[in-house]
């Protein structure tokens, strides 16, 4: 059944997490729906001095188009959820599309407000009433949710695992006498990236075998940080700065195990680290949000404390670059691809309860 979808959410730019989910959202919706998208992401650049007005005038025709539509037979509203005051903006456009009487879809991308209860979220499940379904991106988040506001709700499990496509690996195998990890994430501390600069440290003080890819946007800070690195390891790090497209992919080809050791309080199911596990990379990463969920038996789940270093060195020292590595690869590849379907498959049955 073609349904018409009202889809609203934050789209790129800027590039983050949240925006090139909400976009690959819309991507997957406009598949055999007809779909009209509303961008409300705040300004950036020149114009983030005037952030408040101008978001608030693109929810404003948010919600102009859900009443222009609201006539379309099957209609729907999909709403990503933003976090922290961005949650005002959120429960207008829920209320708007009550009243409106749009069975309402809450794509929640964030732990902001789910680990400790929010009265801008309680206003979002009042506001929303009986017409609001929440999707979530893993049981870990439905079930926090759940305890944190004591109330049963309608929901679906969708992972971010449906908008990473696997990858195929090219020609022959080449295999390497050095281990090789890396990191790409807006680079900051809460992100983990002064963990990953120990990390490299410490494995060239212990002469291991191994060799850092870095990448990602860097603040000045963070940027220094890096340059005091590269200074006292030398060409065991790299850094490469923002990576996009092929590049991004090419980054992902070339490394065997990806890092991710963040500590970032709202982090959910970081898009990475499915990219990662796309390209057959294990992945070493703290216990944050989903991210649990998101690795098995073929990564690391490390701790989030001074022991992280030496865990991660003591796992990577077992791991010894060759054949048995490609072979590893191979069958972390499959295993996301099997994840991939099923989180495809959740988002082809959300609105199978609304027939």
């Amino acid at each position: 059944m073609t349904r018409h979808i009202v889809a609203i959410g934050q789209l790129p730019p800027p590039f983050n997490g949240f925006s090139l989910a909400t976009r690959s959202m819309i991507a997957l919706l406009e598949e055999g729906n007809s779909v009209t998208s509303r961008n409300v992401s705040p300004p950036f650049g020149k114009l983030s001095l005037l952030k408040h007005p101008i978001k608030l005038s693109r929810v404003l025709r948010a919600c102009r188009q859900l009443f222009r539509d609201r006539k379309h037979v099957n209609r729907i509203c999909y709403l990503a959820c933003e976090g922290g005051r961005g949650l005002l903006y959120t429960a207008l456009i829920v209320l708007v599309a009550r009243r409106l009487a749009y069975p309402i879809y809450l794509h929640h991308h964030s732990f902001s407000d789910i680990g400790s209860a929010s009265l801008l979220m309680r206003c979002v499940l009042a506001f929303g009433g009986s017409r609001l379904r929440h999707i979530f991106l893993c049981d870990v988040m439905r079930d926090s949710f759940t305890d944190t506001y004591q109330r049963r709700m309608r929901s679906n499990i969708v992972s971010n695992a449906a908008f990473v496509v696997p990858t195929e690996q090219n020609g022959a195998p080449q295999y390497r006498t050095t281990l090789v990890i890396g990191m790409l994430s807006n680079l900051s501390t809460e992100k983990g990236l002064d963990t990953f600069l120990d990390l490299t440290r410490q494995a060239r003080h212990e002469s291991l075998p191994i060799r850092a890819i870095l990448a990602g946007p860097a603040g000045p800070g963070e940027r220094a940080a890096i340059d005091a690195a590269v200074m006292e390891v030398g060409d065991i790090l790299d850094y490469r700065g923002a990576l996009y497209d092929d590049e991004k992919a090419a980054f992902y080809r070339e490394i065997d195990v990806f890092v991710l050791p963040t500590t970032y309080g709202n982090e959910a199911q970081p898009l990475v680290i499915f990219e990662a596990k796309a390209a057959g990379n294990a992945v070493i990463s703290t216990d944050r949000g989903c991210i649990r969920k998101q690795l098995d038996e073929n990564d690391l789940l490390a701790p989030v404390d001074d022991e992280f270093v030496p865990t991660a060195l003591a796992w990577l020292s077992a791991m010894a670059p060759g054949p048995e590595l490609h072979a590893r690869r191979r069958v972390i590849r499959q295993a996301y691809g099997a994840r991939h379907t099923k989180a495809l498959a959740a988002v082809n049955a959300l609105f199978d309860l609304e027939e």
